[in-house]
């Protein structure tokens, strides 16, 4: 099953019920400061719950990444209230929905299960709440719990793993149907592909690459390993792949990996020079790019299998000339993964924006692959700002609303420039007077 939404209430800068809808490509935008690293980050944190062998309801470190250095940072204004996580898979016309109530347990240093909601097909599956304070948290404490919508409410025994009950004592039924549907979102969930906004220096690798690698590392640092790994031990069709993506897209510098011995080394040649270089001795672009076009090219090409990827900020260090080109390949990604991915980007580029809308004007992007998820949305209408608010996008590519402020610098600046020579214009005579 594919992951179609996210679910959060009182989490982080978040404080009211909250869903995040998640298409083949959802696009976030925002000012800085806003939370728009943490929906691109939820996927992490919620796979860390869903985990089989999760020794907690959430990991701070999952994917690798910092979510706070304690549990109160993951609560709105670090109250005392209690927050909720979930998500939604869907897969030929089924849906599941589970939304997971946490309270910090200030005694323990601890987070605890208060209740939990799973609906299967829009109908209530299963209900279950602490019956008492003391029994939040509590390995022999008690649930209220409710199966099915017509069900009468009873107390049982109920065992947690992360965020997910996985049995319930004395009903050997309710918990194989519990444990078949944490099984799907598992999987729907399971290792998200994860590029944060500052990727790793590649270099010659000093090692041999790890045999079988699947995962980047959050910062790329095991990106050569992969392509080293389909060098030494593959066919090479990643390899070329990321060749040609290079030589393509970067104004003719080919990107060559080659083998020393039994040692992959990165080279970039500088067609401008005629010689080869050690991708560390070019531009930070191009080390920044590299595991951005391996994790894209990998996931088209199956040796990335998770269904959700997450990029952020694709564009950084890379000249305003590159970024619909980057944009592109996501794009591409997208559509030849024929919707069983779930592309997240979270970018602060106006062009990479503006050419997914091309995208979608050519018909290249089918209508409603692209959704954007704008953070601090201040509508123009009414100036009230929206913690998010989600823009789709027409046939043409024109967006159903637009933030205030968002991508408006260049016209603005334009406005001041024309207005600043104008008033330059309108003094000259009075000066030569």
């Amino acid at each position: 099953m594919i992951p179609t939404a996210l679910l959060f209430s009182r989490y982080r800068a978040f404080r009211e019920p909250t869903r995040l809808e998640l298409t083949p490509l959802t696009i976030i935008i925002g000012k800085n400061g806003g939370g728009k690293s943490v929906l691109t980050r939820l996927p992490l944190i919620l796979a860390s719950g869903l985990a089989s062998q999760a020794e907690s309801p959430l990991d701070l470190t999952a994917g690798g990444v910092s979510h706070g250095a304690r549990f109160e940072d993951l609560i709105y204004q670090r109250s005392a209230q209690p927050f909720s996580l979930g998500a939604e898979i869907s897969e030929s016309g089924r849906t599941l929905q589970f939304v997971t109530t946490l309270r910090h347990v200030v005694e323990r240093h601890s987070l605890a299960v208060e209740a939990f909601e799973l609906s299967d097909g829009g109908q209530r599956a299963v209900s279950l709440k602490a019956a008492r304070p003391e029994d939040i948290g509590n390995p022999e404490g008690t649930f209220v719990a409710q199966f099915g919508p017509d069900q009468a409410e009873r107390e049982v025994r109920v065992k947690i793993v992360g965020l997910f009950p996985t049995e319930i004592d004395g009903d050997a039924d309710a918990s194989t149907r519990l444990r078949e549907r944490r099984s799907l979102f598992e999987g729907a969930f399971a290792s998200p592909s994860y590029l944060g906004p500052f990727r790793s220096e590649q270099g010659a690798l000093p090692r041999i690459p790890r045999q079988g690698v699947r995962d980047l590392g959050p910062r790329g640092e095991r990106a050569l390993d992969l392509v080293g790994d389909d060098l030494l031990r593959g066919d090479g069709a990643l390899v070329r792949a990321v060749e040609d993506w290079f030589e393509g897209a970067m104004g003719g510098n080919r990107l060559k990996l080659e083998r020393a011995g039994d040692l992959p080394r990165l080279l970039v040649h500088d067609p401008i020079r005629n010689v080869d270089v050690d991708i560390s001795d070019t531009g930070a672009g191009f080390a920044q790019v590299f595991p951005i076009v391996v994790q894209a090219l990998a996931r088209r090409m199956g040796r990335i299998t998770s269904s959700i990827v997450i990029v952020e900020q694709p564009e950084l260090h890379l000249h305003p000339a590159a970024h619909g080109d980057i944009a592109d390949l996501i794009g591409d990604t997208v559509g030849a993964c024929g919707g069983q991915v779930r592309y997240i980007c979270e970018t602060h580029s106006e062009q990479v924006v503006t050419r997914f809308r091309r995208r979608i004007a050519e018909g290249q992007l089918p209508q409603g692959t692209v959704k954007l998820a704008s953070v601090g949305h201040q509508s123009a209408i009414d100036d009230v700002i929206e913690p998010l608010r989600s823009i789709g996008l027409d046939a043409l590519g024109n967006p159903d609303s637009w933030p205030v402020g968002v991508f408006n610098e260049a016209f603005d600046d334009l406005v001041l420039l024309r207005e600043a020579a104008q008033r330059r214009l309108a003094e000259e005579p009075r000066r030569e007077a």
